[in-house]
């Protein structure tokens, strides 16, 4: 049976058993989908999706903002409830630590071995470099694509296709793109491509993007390897896209580059291709212990999602993978109690969702703020704040606030919408792991992060 004929059949029973026997149904036949997915093949084409610095309370912040603000279920939940997802734990650790930094967690699945914190594929007991996936596929006319709202040059992209000892040399990582021919490269960056670079990259083929009209411009299927550099730096928050007119127009989202990177890849070789999308900003987010700002990532990174999920409908031949490298800040929404000066009857928790509901009034990110208005003090403080986060907040408190230190402004918030933080830093819990389609059978419920590359190439038949 063919996977699509598969799938349709799958989701009409999950549908005909949720309406005779409840939701519960559609769990159970997911169940036994899991079952006999090793029927189902592999894959051609792998599309490899990470929520950098997403631990499990970021999943769920981003399903109770769309629940209670738009009515809606995030894609990322509804895979879970009505498709057979094969799923997984993941143990993060680097070589050096129990606590993963971006750069040894993409090593850890570009390179197939753990190495020291800092590090991009270079291994830890000998110095030597470890061959990176992208290599492996090169060699057998694989391409490779890689997306982040990064700097693409950053550690997660960089993990499937550089080496380097420390992973802010990102102007060397930026030269060993060109020189190994990474095919599909979008994301932010410029500044680590000078201006003879960037004519390297011209000369070699590429099709150079600069803003998302450009992108929204480009023949899809034209046969050229792109590179689209659409910031200098990381690609700006959603948070602040979303309230700046002129950062819509020139910034595309995390959906619509994996959408160009998908087209572009099936131009380029329509049997095989890997591709990376990473929402790099949820981990910057975590870092700031901006609750808004995450939760307006994981959102957008949901919606990359639903992106994917619609080109892997219209292909049997894809295997859809979706993760996180590490948590971050360790996110979490906490119980709330009802405020009676507020008149709210007396209950446990019953005002959580009153608190919650304060986020939505939040339209700048701590990053811009903390750009923007690091010179106030005093009643001015107080109206920038209000007018960016509909937060009032008190003499004492605007004391506090002042030079907008994002640990400060998170503990002032927290008081508010019941969302809080354990740390700015990187954290160590087991994280979600997802795999939809053909080969999702090669993994199991438990992995270690170095064990996932070797059944990716499984996968495509490129071990």
């Amino acid at each position: 049976m063919k996977a699509s004929s598969s799938r349709r059949d799958f989701l009409k029973a999950a549908s005909i058993g949720s309406a005779l026997f409840g939701t519960g149904s559609a769990s159970l036949l997911a169940q036994e989908t899991r079952k006999s997915s090793g029927n189902r093949g592999l894959p051609k084409k792998i599309i490899f999706m990470v929520s950098d610095g997403m631990n499990h309370g970021a999943l769920s912040l981003a399903q109770h903002s769309r629940s209670v603000f738009e009515g809606k279920t995030t894609n990322w939940v509804k895979m879970y409830r009505e498709m057979p997802i094969v799923r997984s734990l993941v143990e993060t650790f680097s070589a050096n630590s129990v606590v993963t930094d971006s750069a040894a967690a993409a090593s850890a699945w570009g390179g197939g071995k753990r190495v020291n914190n800092g590090a991009i594929n270079v291994d830890p007991g000998n110095g030597r470099p470890i061959e990176a996936i992208q290599s492996l596929l090169k060699k057998q006319s694989v391409p490779l694509g890689l997306v982040s709202t990064a700097t693409i040059t950053h550690a997660t992209p960089a993990g499937f296709a550089a080496n380097v000892d420390s992973r802010g040399d990102e102007g060397a990582i930026a030269n060993q793109y060109h020189e190994r021919g990474v095919e599909v490269l979008l994301g932010g960056g410029r500044k680590f491509f000078p201006d003879e670079l960037l004519k390297k990259f011209s000369d070699s083929g590429y099709d150079l993007l600069k803003d998302r009209k450009e992108l929204l411009a480009l023949k899809a299927d034209d046969k050229k390897p792109v590179l689209g550099l659409f910031s200098s730096g990381y690609v700006p928050l959603t948070i602040d896209r979303e309230s700046k007119k002129e950062l819509q127009e020139t910034l595309p989202t995390l959906a619509e580059m994996a959408e160009l990177a998908v087209k572009r890849l099936d131009s380029l070789a329509k049997d095989r291709w890997f591709l990376m999308v990473e929402g790099a900003r949820i981990d910057h987010c975590g870092h700031a212990n901006d609750a808004a700002g995450s939760i307006r990532e994981q959102l957008a990174f949901d919606d990359a999602i639903g992106s994917m999920l619609a080109y892997v409908a219209a292909h049997d031949d894809v295997l859809l993978v979706i993760t996180t490298d590490h948590g971050c800040g360790g996110i979490q929404l906490n119980g709330v109690n009802a405020d009676p000066n507020q008149g709210m009857a007396p209950g446990i928790y019953n005002g959580t969702t009153a608190a919650f509901e304060k986020i939505a009034g939040f339209k700048r990110s701590f990053e811009w703020m903390g750009n923007s208005g690091a010179g106030l003090s005093g009643p001015k403080l107080g109206d920038y704040i209000r007018d960016r986060t509909g937060i009032e907040l008190d003499k004492e408190e605007l004391k506090r606030a002042q030079g907008l230190k994002t640990g400060e402004l998170a503990r002032l918030f927290a008081k508010r919408h019941g969302i809080a933080w354990t740390s700015g830093n990187h954290t160590g819990e087991l994280v979600e792991f997802c795999a939809y389609g053909p080969g999702s059978h090669l993994f199991p419920a438990f992995m270690k992060n170095e064990e996932v590359r070797q059944r990716l190439l499984t996968a495509l038949g490129a071990a």
